[in-house]
């Protein structure tokens, strides 16, 4: 059986790789044949072993709907139009075709919303119609597909919790991970890689002073972590310039991402998938809320997680939230463990879509 992935794949972007390695991990039990629809084509193939069409190269995608005999779309926070007016257009667009078709889909570990523009719930809401089941990431999720006419989404996790935990070696947990990403609160309708880092000074001499401060009171080394090393790593080198302590930058590749977040003590996180990779470590962390999914995070983990603002008076208050949760590594275990569990319910919609697709 053809499997036609439709996400964010084959980007610079580790936390939307480890969501698609987690989605192969659901589907191999089942044998089929997966392929992705892939902004690195080549990179996709070589890193996760699959066939993979561009993204833009409309005959072969065309043809690879054509061939599928079912369509996954997700994960991730597709189903938004905050970062882009072009978002949804863009991700609906595979959908239409395969609904043209006639060929089944299914949407699995989704984020909703965003939805800030009339046009943009009506087209989610008439798009995701007829989908043989939709599994999102937290109930928020649900809620805004239910909003727009789109009922019955099963909650289950971000579909990197389908990623085996990495393995932590005894005593190896000395330093403090921080993901940061570049942001600004001027909106901003152009996709988000063609806008640079607007990350004001403010921001960064907050973060500097609160990353010294964690460093003098706790012993931990700071390491900062790329998870999109073409645009985090800038804004870790400007950050680390404006600090008293030494500390490093590394940009893992996909397959150093987990055991790099494991061999830290805590994380601070502004990357919503730094804070999921520190779950599944086990490891627990300060979220800096740039946008609700970064919260809703931070609410799973209950005491092994801080949510903390992006305001530079809320970023003077890292060391005070990592001396909250710096103990608290079972509350993490006990969420990821949670969170696993949760991922029946993506794997029940993968079921139901290949049991459709048999017919």
């Amino acid at each position: 059986m053809n499997v036609l992935v439709a996400g964010w794949i084959g980007s610079t972007n580790l936390g939307d790789e480890l969501v698609f390695l987690g989605l192969r991990q659901l589907l191999a039990p089942y044998g089929v044949r997966i392929g992705a629809i892939s902004i690195d084509p080549a990179a996709t193939r070589d890193v996760h072993g699959v066939g993979a069409v561009g993204h833009l190269d409309v005959p072969t995608l065309l043809r690879a709907v054509a061939e599928a005999d079912a369509l996954v779309f997700g994960g991730g926070g597709l189903l938004q139009d905050d970062s882009s007016a072009l978002n949804l257009p863009y991700h609906l667009s595979r959908v239409g075709l395969a609904r043209l078709r006639r060929t089944p889909f299914a949407a699995v570990g989704l984020g909703v919303g965003g939805l800030s523009t009339g046009l943009g719930r009506g087209l989610v809401g008439a798009v995701m119609q007829n989908a043989v089941g939709i599994a999102v990431r937290d109930r928020d999720s649900r809620r805004l597909l239910d909003e727009v006419g789109v009922p019955g989404a099963v909650v289950s996790a971000d579909l990197a919790f389908a990623v085996e935990p990495p393995a932590v070696t005894a005593g190896a947990r000395d330093r403090l991970a921080v993901c940061l990403r570049p942001w600004s609160t001027e909106h901003s309708r152009l996709p988000a890689a063609a806008q640079g880092d607007r990350t004001s000074p403010e921001h960064l001499d907050a973060l500097a002073a609160a990353l010294d401060e964690v460093a003098h009171r706790t012993g931990l080394a700071v390491e900062f972590v790329a998870l999109q090393a073409d645009r985090d790593d800038e804004v870790h080198a400007r950050v680390a310039e404006r600090m008293r302590t030494p500390s490093t930058r590394v940009t893992p590749s996909l397959a150093e991402l987990l055991p790099t977040i494991a061999r830290s003590r805590a994380v601070v996180a502004m990357r919503y998938h730094g804070g999921v990779a520190a779950t599944l470590a086990g490891v627990p962390s300060v979220l800096i809320g740039y946008a609700p999914k970064v919260e809703a995070l931070a609410d799973e983990l209950e005491s092994g997680g801080y949510a903390l603002g992006w305001d530079p008076d809320d970023l003077r208050r890292v060391p005070d939230g990592l001396e909250q949760v710096l103990a608290n590594g079972a509350a993490v275990a006990a969420a990821r463990q949670d969170l696993r569990i949760r991922q029946g319910g993506n794997r029940e919609v993968l079921e139901r879509l290949l049991t459709a697709a048999a017919r």
